[in-house]
């Protein structure tokens, strides 16, 4: 099929509010230029916007064999080449099978500059065009034009974003309330790639406490969605019949307590998207029920009618998911619906010493400031060692908790009785102080080298004999 695709002019198309023949772009292009099966003619507004109507009913009145389509974009920015382009790029994917003559004159700058991107670069049959009004031509007729443009090899998935260019460290990168420390950029350079290709479902992985939610937010605040809501919903909380029921909704009446027509969060967050923590936690049931969404876009209400939504799913799990579907916990089909992008959170524990230290002193600093204490604590340096070998199950949220906990209770300089006793203690019962640890540990390659301390203070690689022997005086051990 051949498709001719444009945006309305608001202004060329029109004079006086009414169609002009003489100047309208799209008008001559159907009065002069037309060889096509239809013109699908984009509109920046939302649906009921009387100009483009108007164009509409004109073309259609003019040239009543012609086949025109009217397409609403809803563009909340006419010159943000990021929201245009991810928007057209969608519908040009979808008209693969055609050949495509792109028309450039009509619309905005950054209209034309998402249509040269989207032609040399998604691999498609298409064409740009330009028309020579007949005041500029030399016959005094207007003119056709093909703009010459080389097609690129890169995929659909190739990007494009504005960017205000600021001076960054090269070893943290703050932004907001959280820091981004070396191991987690490339995370969120992966996750703005993800930002700026709309619709895509992403499932992100990491332990308790890593930053899901956040990173689920910043994919959020750096896509064309960032105007429109995004919703948090824990799965684990709610049963199916409640979970279903906060999703999707329900009519009055649907159940006991059911008063009023109410709307789920699917539809609360139509435009924008809707991040489902721990999706593991699902039974079989809503996961058939949560991919029958995610394939038809459209959600039911308990006891109404099918309503179509525009939501962009990010799903996060502590849990191992291929493992689950091996187990048949989990469906395989909805996994690769959920997993077409995917995020690895890592955990406080495998960041390293580095990044343990920043963010002991990034968090400092904030609940100083946050609690408005006077000055910040003071870690005495057997503390700073403690939780740098500190395991940290609740990742970056106990730290955070911690601290925060310390400015509640303790003074300005924090010693390792400050430290709360479950943080010192396994879930044997076993210490965590270091000095308890690094005790044992020398008790038990003595006891291996059967008391040789030569051969312990090599297996132990201290540097020199005589640490290892200030260590057995120190921690007063046995080696009789």
């Amino acid at each position: 099929m051949k498709t001719l695709i444009s945006w309305m002019a608001y202004n060329s198309d029109f004079k006086d509010n009414k169609v002009d023949p003489e100047n309208s772009p799209n008008y001559t292009m159907h009065l002069k230029f037309w060889e096509f099966d239809r013109h699908i003619l984009l509109s920046s507004a939302q649906e009921d916007d009387t100009r483009t109507k108007i164009l509409e009913n004109q073309l259609k009145l003019s040239f009543p064999e012609h086949k025109t389509e009217l397409k609403y974009m809803n563009i909340s920015d006419v010159i943000s080449i990021p929201e245009i382009k991810t928007k057209i790029e969608s519908l040009l994917v979808s008209l693969k099978d055609d050949s495509i003559t792109i028309f450039f004159s009509p619309g905005t700058s950054a209209m034309q500059i998402s249509w040269y991107i989207c032609h040399t670069t998604l691999g498609l049959n298409s064409k740009l065009v330009q028309v020579r009004p007949a005041s500029k031509s030399k016959t005094g007729e207007p003119e056709l034009l093909e703009i010459s443009a080389e097609q690129s090899a890169v995929p659909v998935t190739s990007l494009f974003k504005e960017q205000i260019l600021e001076r960054k460290s090269d070893k943290i990168i703050q932004t907001g309330d959280y820091l981004i420390t070396a191991s987690l950029k490339e995370v969120y350079s992966r996750a703005e790639k993800i930002a700026q290709t709309d619709k895509v479902t992403v499932l992100i992985n990491g332990e308790t406490g890593t930053g899901k939610e956040h990173l689920a937010k910043y994919i959020h605040d750096n896509s064309i969605r960032k105007a429109k809501p995004c919703i948090t919903v824990n799965c684990s909380a709610f049963n199916d019949e409640l979970l279903a029921s906060q999703l999707f909704g329900y009519k009055a009446g649907a159940f006991t307590g059911a008063v009023k027509d109410t709307k789920g969060l699917f539809e609360e967050a139509n435009g924008g998207t809707l991040f489902l923590d721990e999706i593991a936690d699902i039974s079989p049931k809503m996961q058939q029920t949560l991919l029958r969404v995610l394939q038809q876009k459209e959600i039911q209400p308990l006891q109404g009618k099918p309503v179509k939504v525009d939501v962009r799913v990010i799903a996060a799990t502590n849990r191992n998911l291929p493992e689950l579907c091996h187990e048949g916990k989990f469906r395989w089909d909805l996994f690769y619906r959920l997993a077409i992008a995917e995020l690895e959170l890592p955990s406080l524990q495998n960041r390293g010493e580095k990044e343990l230290d920043e963010m002991i002193q990034y968090f400092l600093v904030k609940k100083r400031e946050e609690l408005r204490k006077a000055q910040v604590l003071i870690l005495k340096p057997d503390v700073l060692q403690f939780m740098r070998h500190y395991s940290w199950p609740g990742n970056i949220r106990e730290l955070e908790n911690l601290i925060e906990t310390l400015y509640v209770f303790a003074n300005d300089e924090i010693t390792l009785n400050d430290i709360p006793t479950r943080f010192k203690e396994t879930s044997d019962g076993k210490s965590l102080k270091w000095k308890d640890i690094e005790k044992a540990h020398i008790e038990k390659v003595l006891k291996l080298k059967k008391g040789n301390q030569r051969q312990a203070w090599i297996a132990l690689d201290y540097g020199s004999i005589n640490t290892l022997r200030n260590k057995i005086s120190e921690y007063e051990i046995d080696i009789t």
